[in-house]
Parts: C-alpha cells; structure tokens; sequence
C-alpha cells in the first residue's frame, strides 16, 4: 500500500498511479476530485506542483490513523522535504473507535 500526505494534511492510500482513498473522519473514502489534484501533484502539473505531496513511510502512515498528528524531519518522501522538524496533523480526521 502507497500512502501520501497532501498539502500537508490529508492523508491518501492507493497504488502508485491508480486510485486512491482518502482518510475523511476515520474513514477511507474515494474522492475523485482530490485524487486527480493528487495525480497533478505527483506530475508537477496544473494548479499543484510535487511539493505539495509526500509519499511516506506505512509507518508515518499508521501513526497519523492512530494519533491524527505526527512530527516529521529530514528527507521524508519525494515531494516535500522537512528540513525543521514539521508537525502533521490530519485535517478532517477523527480518531477510530476501538
């Protein structure tokens, strides 16, 4: 599983290239609308440019799910790159109910 982090707070999962869910209040949903801004993105075009995603790490992944927020530092993904250490927090994210 391939997991982003999105202008900075939202999380995406999905397969390189192909389509991707959204984590919207402790849930997974698909929105083609951010998926496509994603896929712009990733490619440097339109309105979005590649640092305005991070592919990251499933663990960085699994911490944002579990906690919602997350510190990160130095050369994380392929788009942004944290020189100071950068605190994440998911926007539209509600903690799952064990």
């Amino acid at each position: 599983m391939e997991y982003y982090i999105f202008c900075g707070h939202r999380l995406a999962r999905g397969k390189a290239f192909s389509k991707f869910e959204w984590l919207v209040n402790g849930n997974w949903e698909e929105n083609a609308q951010m998926t496509l801004s994603l896929h712009d993105a990733i490619m440097d075009y339109g309105d979005y440019s590649v640092s305005d995603q991070d592919h990251i790490k499933p663990e960085i992944a699994e911490e944002l799910i579990q906690t919602g927020t997350t510190v990160l530092q130095g050369d994380v993904g392929f788009g942004t790159f944290y020189h100071e250490p950068t605190t994440i927090k998911l926007s539209n994210w509600k903690k799952p109910s064990l």
